[in-house]
């Protein structure tokens, strides 16, 4: 038995080319759905231990630093995801060998790449914090808070090459398990180094970088026990040749993750204008969605690992099945967070503050923009499709579509000639999705994504 047929052998369950395709579909999502909501509940941590022991000048901290770490995120989520799709249509077509030379690649390049990040980080955040506009109140915790989180980027780094090698042949299980015990750890350090040990902000970060490298270490086990890359010298460095291919996905995911969260960091400067309270309310809120949108994502990473496999034995028909499975489950779950949001805003609100200014601002706010979870999660799924086809630059353009043309420019007229006042930001975080989603729609329908954009 050759490299490739062990390596299908061990990665039977997580083959989307064969069996039931919305049992597989359930099974693959199902893990990623509840590593994503632990990670959101130990990201919760982080805000819900500072604001209840530092105050709302903590939270808007976490919230400016935040911002800028989702943009450091971004760029891991959006590369690592190009390797991911490779990497599923080389298993697709029965030439998973090749996996370990691209994981090599992309371990050494992602490496490299994080210490330039967070050197750059280190040099500007003050700068960049500043452009935010963040509130005086918290500006000094938000730095802080800002450069202790960026010393951990290159666990993150290695930690989305990691998990994208497993999605690639089916494996979801590893990443839910190393969330699991590492968002364990987060808790009880974030509870001792905010609580006890009185470390402010700094304490939060702090517990957030041992989480992640802890997180990665885990996935280490587990790749070189799938037998996907055995971490030996020899097998790290630089294959130009597949790390175009990697590039050709994932540069346009990446420049698409960014552009989003830029856009939410520039929108900072208009919530930052209404104060502290909008500030932390808008943090919390951002939190709320999170778990609002995280079926979806959890769908999208596997319609695009089922996209992926299939192409290349010619499965469109099991694509359009998955496709249209995952749109419901989506919808149901966004439907359920949306209907919450409307009935019960104070209460949800009141998880991550006791400070009725918070919830009194937040309030409207929050209900409106939870209606923009629904338009995201069908977008999400139809996005899943295109760039498991390749059509990365397409999600990108549709990133153009939300980000700048509708989000920011709504928030900026509505600013401008309106008297929405910060409810206006959370109209245009509506707008945006249904705008981009049916882009998506309108690809998906035009058949474009049944030919891949890369040779595998």
């Amino acid at each position: 038995m050759d490299a490739t047929e062990k390596m299908q052998k061990k990665a039977a369950k997580g083959d989307l080319t064969q069996g039931s395709v919305g049992k597989k579909l359930v099974l693959f999502a199902v893990p990623l759905a509840i590593a994503s909501l632990v990670q959101a509940l130990y990201n919760l941590a982080d805000m819900a231990i500072v604001g209840h022991f530092v105050g709302s000048a903590g939270m808007s901290a976490v919230t400016m630093g935040g911002l800028i770490i989702n943009v450091v995120l971004a760029i891991a989520n959006g590369l690592s995801n190009g390797g991911s799709v490779f990497m599923g249509q080389l298993f697709g077509a029965k030439k998973a060998d090749k996996i370990k030379e691209v994981a090599g690649t992309m371990l050494t390049g992602f490496a490299a790449l994080a210490v330039i990040v967070t050197i750059i980080i280190l040099c500007l955040g003050r700068t960049i914090l500043i452009a935010m506009k963040a509130p005086a109140e918290s500006f000094e915790d938000a730095v802080t808070y800002l450069l202790i989180y960026v010393a951990g980027t290159i666990f993150v780094y290695m930690y989305n090459v990691l998990a994208g090698v497993l999605r690639s042949v089916g494996k979801t299980t590893p990443s839910m398990i190393a969330v699991l015990v590492t968002a364990i750890l987060n808790v009880i350090l974030d509870f001792l180094f905010v609580g006890p040990f009185k470390m402010g902000v700094a304490g939060a970060a702090l517990a957030t970088i041992i989480s992640q490298c802890g997180s990665m270490l885990i996935m280490v086990y587990y790749v070189k026990k799938e037998g996907l890359f055995d971490f030996k010298w020899k097998s790290f460095g630089i294959d130009w040749s597949l790390m175009k291919v990697v590039l050709k996905i994932g540069f346009p995911q990446a420049l698409q993750f960014g552009l989003t969260v830029v856009s939410y960091v520039f929108i900072s400067g208009f919530v930052n204008q209404y104060g502290v309270f909008a500030s932390a309310a808008s943090g919390a809120t951002s939190k709320i969605w999170s778990f609002e949108v995280l079926p979806a994502q959890a769908i999208q990473m596997a319609t695009m690992t089922l996209t992926a496999q299939n192409l290349p034995r010619g499965n469109i028909d099991r694509i359009k099945k998955g496709l249209i499975i995952g749109m419901i489950i989506a919808f149901c779950m966004s439907g359920i967070f949306w209907a919450a949001a409307q009935l019960f805003p104070e209460a949800m609100l009141s998880v991550f503050t006791s400070d009725a200014n918070v919830i009194a601002v937040g309030t409207r706010y929050f209900q409106i923009l939870l209606t923009s979870g629904i338009f995201e999660s069908l977008m999400f799924c139809m996005f899943g499709v295109i760039q498991g086809s390749g059509h990365t630059v397409y999600t990108f353009f549709c990133a153009i579509l939300s980000a700048i043309v509708v989000r920011i420019s709504l928030v900026a007229i509505f600013d401008a000639f309106t008297t929405l006042g910060f409810n206006g930001i959370a109209i245009a975080y509506v707008c945006a999705p249904a705008a981009s989603g049916l882009a998506a729609l309108i690809f998906i329908l035009t058949g474009k994504w049944k030919k891949s954009r890369v040779r595998v």
